[in-house]
């Protein structure tokens, strides 16, 4: 199955959204719960408003927490500017992907999604 985004604002969201899904990345406070019936069992959730459910039939739940720093932001800003940061991506359309079960232990490069 590929990515769904959906609009929390509609009480049907969570059959909207279909699945089951390998993983699902929670931006909207107070749907990480409705979410995590819609991820297969031995999946990911991640919530970004730190209101990640227990783990449930293997479920990996947890919470995403980023802490800006502006003056890490300006290095890697000038370091891009200068043509010294070098990303090494792996397009991979969304429905080709490979899925979290299927990747072990660690890239290189990092894989960017295309639509």
């Amino acid at each position: 199955m590929g990515a769904a985004v959906v609009d929390y604002h509609r009480p049907d969201w969570p059959e909207q959204a279909g699945g089951p899904f390998d993983a699902a990345l929670i931006a909207a406070s107070g749907t990480a719960q409705a979410a995590i019936r819609l991820v297969r069992d031995d999946g990911r959730l991640c919530s970004l408003t730190s209101d990640a459910p227990p783990p449930e039939s293997g479920i990996r739940s947890s919470n995403l927490y980023v802490t800006p720093n502006s003056a890490q932001l300006e290095e890697l800003a000038k370091l891009a500017a200068g043509g010294q940061l070098e990303l090494q991506a792996e397009p991979v359309a969304l429905g080709e992907g490979p899925r979290p079960s299927d990747r072990r232990g660690h890239r290189r490069h990092k894989l960017v999604l295309t639509f």
